[in-house]
């Protein structure tokens, strides 16, 4: 790592004195005597020592403005005009350390290594964050032009820390975009919380968003942290804006204009560091002038725009797209490598995906259990009479391979482990569909939301 550091202090014999002792154990020391021609050069310092008191202003202010230019760097403030309430100040506003002069300058170099080394710490664990990412974060297969542009504006605004509306038809991936924002700020280290303003009962919306205080209502017999807490430092993604009731609307505006907010039940505000991105599939402007949705709200939201063409106006992003389906479905669903014919080729071009992406991603699920061969064709992807076959099938394909293998083993427990593996499989299926919703996938499983919860529990799918 290179020990490159910064002195910003009029008083050059203390520059001096600390560029004699640093040099001589390999740092390079650069120095200013001013805060003017420091704030110019600071983003190309880890680590800067700020003297408090300057000829054209205030340490503490210049602090402030170091940590916006640079988040990163670590301020050590020295001083001869040393204060108790200076120093709580300083560490206050992000300082690394405080000390005063006259140092020892043994001392001095204890802190320098030390600050080093946290660096070189923080490093480390920033790259292995990053490879984690890397390998989680899910990916957006295109091409076109059309999404090389959206892909060019994720790059100009995720960096900059501001509310974004991303608009686009169902199915088109706006929370995958969002995640790509994030995962490209300055806040991708911190936490990337979802929510789904249209699958959540709007009584309960207010509550899972803000939080509640034990007591705050019947049934809240302990405190329960909100999303908006719950994303703190990091990103909190608000899918189908459009569906928030008008009172929620108001509270939302409040809480993005005072960065602050109250849960249920309690008279105390919240402080919270967090972004928001939305998304709708609906024309909000139409609901603004029919007054169904804040206009104040609207334009805090819409700071930036991006909008998602349908699949149907990139038609070269299909092939790929269904490749990249086909190739997670073989690995999920355990199934034979296979590949798609000429003819299937065709028919996913020629068709217009209403439901866009999530519909492409549907169809190639289901094509790839009921295929026969190892190449899918066109009657596969595009079955008239599917919801008449097609569980048929898709148990017959797939119990075939286990059962050659288990009627050969005596007390194989057939009934009870194909029983077993099918509930497993469901459940992870639907779990997944309605992104770990517990009361959405009970509603749509049929069962008891205690039901599931034990079969989760059993299965250890969460």
């Amino acid at each position: 790592m290179d020990k490159k550091l910064l002195v910003i202090d009029d008083d050059k014999s203390v520059s001096w004195i600390i560029k004699k002792a640093l040099e001589s154990l390999g740092y390079i020391v650069d120095e200013t005597d001013t805060i003017k021609a420091g704030i110019e050069v600071v983003s190309n310092y880890k680590l800067i020592l700020l003297d408090l008191v300057l000829p054209d202003g205030n340490g503490l202010d210049a602090l402030v403005n170091i940590r916006a230019i640079n988040p990163d760097a670590l301020v050590i403030i020295i001083t001869a005009h040393g204060h108790v309430d200076s120093a709580i100040k300083a560490m206050k506003e992000g300082a690394y350390d405080y000390i005063e002069k006259p140092f020892d300058i043994e001392e001095l170099k204890i802190l320098i290594e030390k600050a080093f080394r946290d660096i070189l710490l923080r490093e480390e664990l920033i790259n292995l964050k990053q490879e984690r990412n890397e390998n989680l974060s899910p990916q957006i297969i295109a091409s076109s032009s059309q999404m090389l542009k959206v892909f060019k504006e994720i790059g100009k605004i995720a960096p900059k820390d501001v509310t974004i509306l991303i608009t686009g038809e169902s199915g088109t991936g706006k929370e995958l975009v969002a995640k790509a924002i994030h995962n490209n700020s300055k806040r991708r280290y911190g936490p990337f919380v979802p929510i789904n303003s249209a699958s959540i009962p709007k009584e309960l919306l207010e509550a899972e968003l803000f939080g509640w205080e034990k007591g705050a209502f019947t049934g809240a017999v302990d405190r329960k942290v909100g999303r908006i807490q719950s994303a703190e430092g990091g990103t909190l993604f608000l899918d189908e804006i459009s569906e928030l009731d008008f009172e929620l609307q108001a509270k939302l505006l409040r809480f993005i204009q005072e960065k602050e907010y109250s849960p249920l039940g309690s008279n105390k505000s919240i402080k919270a560091d967090v972004r928001i991105i939305t998304a709708t599939n609906k024309d909000l402007k139409a609901a603004v002038k029919e007054g169904l949705f804040r206009e104040d709200l609207y334009y805090r939201l819409n700071v930036v725009e991006i909008k998602l063409p349908p699949l149907r106006e990139r038609k070269e992003d299909i092939i790929p797209l269904a490749e990249h389906f086909l190739k997670e479905s073989i690995k999920f669903f355990d199934t034979p490598l296979k590949d798609f014919s000429a003819d299937a080729k065709k028919a996913l071009l020629e068709y217009d995906w209403p439901g866009n992406v999530r519909e492409l991603e549907n169809v190639i699920k289901r094509a790839t259990i009921l295929s026969r061969g190892t190449l899918i064709e066109r009657k596969d992807l595009f079955q008239s009479n599917f919801d008449a076959c097609s569980l048929k099938e898709l148990l017959e394909g797939k119990l075939c391979g286990i059962l050659n293998k288990m009627v050969k083993v005596e007390k194989s427990n057939l009934y009870d482990t194909l029983l077993a593996e099918f509930e497993k499989a469901l459940f992870t299926i639907v779990l997944k569909e309605t992104k770990f919703n517990q009361l959405k996938a009970a509603k749509i499983l049929g069962i008891n939301r205690n039901t599931l919860n034990k079969k989760i529990k059993l299965y250890k799918l969460i």
